[in-house]
């Protein structure tokens, strides 16, 4: 039984390998998908992580002790990138080249009290950021006409910030590499089911079953080799993450508290895949309905899932819908590694929801490869 096994996984893998196109793609495309992508967010998370400067031209009209003093506090606030307004241009055009986000004027007749500091905003500056400006601008305001040195020294006693730090909101790393690497892994479905097809209008699947080899056997001979490249890939797209995406943007990926823990989510993660794989096979009639198929399945469970936009983005309803993508068991499953450093016990269910998946699509496969 051994040997015939060994011969029936060569022979799947030969087929597999000789078609080094597809099989170069599904190595490349995560990998490129997680350097193009993660450089592209990095920027945009970059600013909810660590926050970011805004772009402002500070105009003092007054030049007065108190206007100057003003101006010299809001230029040197942390929150504040000091821009000087280039000649001609009025705040339309700042705000249009996206030089600035902000216009702060200090208008004559500030000392007396007979003009308030004029603030302009880029009309589609984050509702955030522009809170966070106004709040500052009022308190250096307020410190500087009551002749108060640090008003926030001052309120210090008053409010006390406890929040412990964020670990539920991954950085470009923990979200694109765990993501993009579940994301190709469903894509084996494609040169899977397309080999499949290729064997049953050939009739070569018709013959293997009625091998004296039992029919499970040449199953697991033919799924085995997918559900390797499926390890593979993963294992490349974390060596990628760790080892050569942070020298390429700051942030960086580890491998977490209980690194341990990767091997069963990745073992059973590829088990989900080869069974969606082995699905597609099953309910496709051609070629080309196997391809449209897997591909339209992965993006769709791929959006739904918090990959092509990150869970911690979506709005509650689509949190919700995300729970029906196996893609989001997943991810979650990783980002409990990378990210919380969860228990085990708490991974379990997750793990779980991937197993049912696994079961049921290979079931229904199975099912109607049957009757084929």
């Amino acid at each position: 039984m051994l040997r015939q096994f060994k011969e029936l996984f060569r022979k799947e893998l030969k087929i597999l390998l000789r078609d080094r196109q597809t099989i170069l793609l599904l190595f490349f495309m995560p990998a490129a998908l997680i350097f193009f992508l993660s450089l592209a967010v990095g920027g945009m998370q970059a600013d909810v992580l660590i926050g970011r400067k805004i772009q402002t031209v500070v105009e003092n009209q007054a030049q007065s002790t108190k206007a100057n003093l003003l101006e010299k506090k809001i230029k040197s606030h942390k929150l504040i990138d000091h821009k000087t307004r280039p000649a001609g241009m009025d705040n339309d055009r700042l705000f249009e080249s996206s030089k600035v986000q902000a216009v702060v004027v200090i208008p004559r007749g500030f000392d007396e009290g007979d003009n308030p500091v004029e603030v302009y905003f880029d009309p589609v500056i984050d509702a955030g950021y522009k809170a966070a400006v106004l709040s500052m601008l009022t308190s250096i305001t307020v410190e500087v006409v009551m002749g108060i040195d640090n008003l926030d020294a001052v309120v210090a006693n008053m409010i006390v910030e406890k929040t412990k730090p964020n670990r539920e909101f991954p950085n470009p790393l923990e979200q694109t590499v765990p993501g993009f690497a579940i994301f190709a892994m469903f894509f084996i479905a494609i040169p899977m089911s397309i080999i499949f097809l290729k064997e049953k209008r050939d009739g070569t699947l018709p013959r293997l079953f009625t091998y004296p080899v039992h029919a499970n056997l040449v199953t697991l001979a033919k799924l085995l080799p997918y559900y390797i490249i499926n390890i593979f890939q993963f294992i490349l797209m974390l060596l990628i993450g760790i080892y050569i995406m942070p020298y390429f943007i700051n942030f960086s990926l580890h491998w977490g508290g209980h690194p341990w823990h990767l091997l069963p989510i990745t073992l059973i993660v590829a088990a989900a895949t080869t069974g969606f794989g082995v699905l597609v096979a099953a309910l496709a009639r051609t070629p080309e309905q196997s391809s449209t198929l897997a591909a339209l399945g992965s993006v769709l469970m791929g959006a739904f899932g918090g990959i092509m936009v990150p869970y911690f983005f979506m709005p509650l309803i689509m949190k919700k819908l995300a729970m029906l993508s196996p893609v989001y068991w997943a991810h979650q499953a990783y980002l409990d590694v990378f990210l919380r450093g969860a228990a085990f016990s708490v991974i379990l269910p997750k793990l779980a929801v991937l197993t049912g998946f696994a079961v049921i699509c290979f079931y229904l496969a199975g099912r109607k490869i049957k009757w084929m």
